[in-house]
């Protein structure tokens, strides 16, 4: 079973795998490669890819699974890779830090424009 995971822009996982958990959002389930063709909504939570004794973990925000065939493709807007759930946990909580921070930044950018646009608008009368 081959499993695709993607995001808006790029592919951040195209490989052959054994076995897939995912978080549905009416619970977690199992796929294996003999499934029948299957599509679902994915709340947040952790999708687990297993293949060759290995386990990796992707942290996503929501999105869809669609099984067809032998391929598994999961379309989200993002995806955070860790080896072991402790990593994971690290790595998401920085990325949400990074987003904060960059959000706070684009704020304060967005503020000031407005305000510029303001005193445009009110030099003009």
């Amino acid at each position: 079973m081959r499993i695709r995971i993607i995001l808006p822009s790029k592919t951040v996982l195209d490989q052959e795998v054994d076995k897939i958990t995912a978080p549905g959002t009416e619970g977690s389930f199992q796929l294996l490669p003999k499934h029948i063709d299957f599509v679902s909504s994915l709340s947040p939570g952790i999708l687990s890819v297993f293949f060759e004794g290995e386990v990796v973990y992707y942290a996503i925000n929501q999105g869809i699974l669609v099984k067809q065939g032998d391929v598994v493709s999961v379309a989200c807007l993002q995806a955070i890779r860790g080896t072991t759930l402790e990593t994971l946990g690290d790595t998401v909580d920085a990325s949400f830090r990074s987003q904060d921070e960059n959000e706070k930044r684009m704020n304060e950018v967005l503020t000031k424009l407005e305000v510029d646009t303001l005193r445009l608008f009110m030099e003009l009368d």
